[in-house]
């Protein structure tokens, strides 16, 4: 749209009611850094926690301060599709429209993606945002941009999870594009290296003041501790050991023992066990699908863990950076269109990936750094919006663990770290990686490493902590308490046991309505007919946009970009193009072909196919 676009456009962004405390200030300061103060040759930092609207922010960055076009640097695919979705000009749901910043769709910014020799030129000149992943911009890459463009190509660049990059393609790129104002955003808040982060530090929102909002949700952590647990070593069968006589005898370290714990199947399924009393316990007398996501240590332990979920009655997956990119995007659809339970995952899902709906964290492997801990807890922070909210415990994420894998440290340092009053004045800048997490993708790579067998007896029990005590935390203590008195009063009152007056209560509270009435889930299910979308949306969309049917002027809409690039080639008329856009918008969206989905599919479909058509029909209202 120019070089002038994010100068000229017009947005909503400093009064907007719809934006986050954070969001705005963040935004303020890097106003006043680089327009107001002229630093334009100095680097800012922003730090802000997982599920705080890091990618809102970035979506606003470039206005009124860029004067030209922006280049978003993304560590990995993961973050990478994240931002694509949230920035897709061509979607309803993009961050501008659905926060109100920008009203009119014609003027919302042009989004392409880096992808290499695959890219095209004239496409990568009238982008207003490119997005790339830091892989292709390396400089032994012919295609690299820093091969093809001029230096003054961007006038922005704003690199995500900055903390996560790899130091030497950053200052290819920066040295090349050196006029740009960069940006780095991270929601790291700690290193554990001592190189500096170049750049000034211009604004840290931590992430107490995040739960205190509201903004994340807040934490509880579980540890389990099994009544007894005996150890042997060495294939020594004869000999058996607890936790307290190897370490009084110094027969071993604690690292043995939590490795021990970690690979062994009895103290997997003790764990398994608790995350899914948690898990049921938030579906109580709720209608959000909580999940849970699990953490591996490598693939043939992912896999074993996820059966022991299946096993137990959870719609379980395990993933991985191995499976192909079309398995990988089948088990994310039924993440999203919650087909699974339990996700488990092998250090592909640390950073990066949001799914307002994962709300357990359960561990699986022994953490022996910071961050990568700190990043798989990030996971579950993410809030659910209180429209979908039944009680205050949904809106509590939980980490359970086994107590000897020793995270006690990690939890206590993740505290400290990220409700320390002060501002850091000094961010690391290099991929740090837990040691453990290098290899840990290939199978069987850990295994070589010493641990003895573990047999548990009696009753294990949970150990239960807060993060904080919060507004959500305080009103589930509540209503525990009344539910306790409830149920008390209730088997006394009818002469039953607690049990069965729980369960009492839990039907007299469930919300059935909806299965009573079959007629309103097959009125859902019709609306979606081919009929529905050729005589009914369709047709819509051809009067508000004054188009004839057989026309072609609709192909240059935003809609028909990225994977719908190839209806405008290959359907060569306005009504044909639309029609055949909303099957396919709602196949990629549900995951599967229409004969395949069950009530809930429809029930989302629903929603989605009316916010589109809603949405596409915007791009003619007070069109210039």
């Amino acid at each position: 749209m120019g070089k002038e676009y994010f100068i000229k456009t017009e947005t909503n962004i400093v009064e907007n009611p719809l934006l986050r405390e954070p969001q705005i200030e963040a935004y303020v300061e890097a106003y006043d850094h680089f327009i107001k103060k002229s630093k334009t040759k100095q680097h800012a930092i922003i730090i802000l926690p997982t599920g705080s609207g890091k990618t809102g922010l970035i979506s606003m960055l470039p206005f009124n301060i860029s004067n030209g076009r922006v280049l978003i640097i993304a560590p990995q695919l993961t973050i990478l599709d994240s931002l694509e979705s949230s920035l897709n000009s061509g979607d309803s749901h993009n961050f501008w429209t659905k926060a109100g910043i920008i009203t009119n769709p014609n003027h919302l910014p042009v989004v392409v993606k880096y992808e290499g020799r695959s890219s095209r030129r004239e496409h990568l000149e009238k982008a207003d945002i490119v997005i790339a992943n830091i892989q292709k911009l390396q400089s032994r890459n012919e295609m690299a941009l820093l091969n093809q463009y001029d230096s003054d190509f961007f006038d922005m660049i704003i690199i995500d999870e900055a903390h996560h990059s790899e130091a030497k393609t950053w200052l290819e790129n920066l040295e090349h594009f050196s006029n740009a104002k960069v940006i780095k955003l991270t929601a790291t808040a700690y290193r554990s290296d001592n190189k500096p982060l170049v750049g000034e530090l211009i604004y840290k929102y931590k992430l107490s003041q995040a739960m205190s909002k509201g903004y994340v949700k807040s934490l509880e952590k579980f540890n389990y501790l099994p009544e007894q647990l005996y150890f042997t070593m060495d294939n020594d069968l004869s000999n058996h050991y607890t936790y307290q006589e190897i370490i009084d005898l110094d027969l071993k370290d604690e690292d043995w023992i939590a490795r021990s714990v970690c690979f062994s199947d009895e103290c997997k399924l003790s764990v398994v066990k608790k995350s899914i009393e948690i898990l049921n316990q938030k579906r109580e007398n709720s209608s959000v699908p909580h999940k849970i996501i699990a953490a591996a240590t490598n693939i043939n332990e992912a896999k074993k863990i996820a059966s022991m979920y299946s096993e137990e009655g959870m719609k379980a997956v395990a993933i991985y950076n191995e499976l192909s990119s079309s398995e990988k995007e089948k088990i994310f659809l039924d993440i999203e269109n919650h087909r699974v339970d339990v996700i488990v995952n092998v250090s592909m899902m640390g950073e990066g990936y949001d799914h307002k709906y994962l709300s357990v964290a359960a561990i699986f492997k022994v953490f022996k750094s910071a961050l990568p801990y700190e990043q798989f807890i990030g996971r579950i922070l993410r809030s659910i919006p209180q429209e979908e909210v039944n009680k205050p415990e949904d809106n509590i994420g939980s980490v359970v663990a086994h107590k000897l894998l020793f995270l006690d440290e990690l939890w206590d340092y993740y505290k400290s770290q990220l409700q320390e009053s002060n501002f850091i004045k000094e961010l690391n800048d290099s991929d740090i990686i837990d040691s453990e997490d290098r290899d840990s993708g290939r199978e069987g790579n850990i295994l070589n490493v010493d641990f003895g067998k573990v047999d548990e007896q009696g009753q294990g029990k949970l150990e239960h902590s807060f993060y904080m005590e919060t507004e959500y935390i305080r009103k589930a203590n509540e209503e525990a308490q009344e539910r306790k008195t409830k149920i008390l009063e209730l088997s006394k009152l009818l002469n039953i046991t607690p049990a069965k007056a729980s369960d009492i209560i839990n039907e007299s509270n469930s919300e059935s309505s909806e299965l009573k009435r079959p007629d309103i889930i097959f009125k859902r299910r019709k609306k979606f007919t081919d009929t529905n979308i050729k005589q009914v949306i369709v047709p819509e969309i051809l009067i508000k946009a004054n188009v004839n049917i057989k026309g072609t002027e609709l192909e240059s809409l935003p809609i028909f970009s990225g994977k719908y690039a190839w209806i405008p080639k290959n359907i060569p008329n306005n009504g044909g193009m639309l029609a055949t856009y909303f099957n396919t918008f709602l196949k990629n969206s549900i995951g599967y072909k229409r004969d395949e989905w069950d009530d809930d599919d429809y029930e989302r479909a629903s929603d989605l196919l009316e916010q589109q058509a809603e949405y596409i029909k915007n791009f003619f209202e007070g069109k210039n």
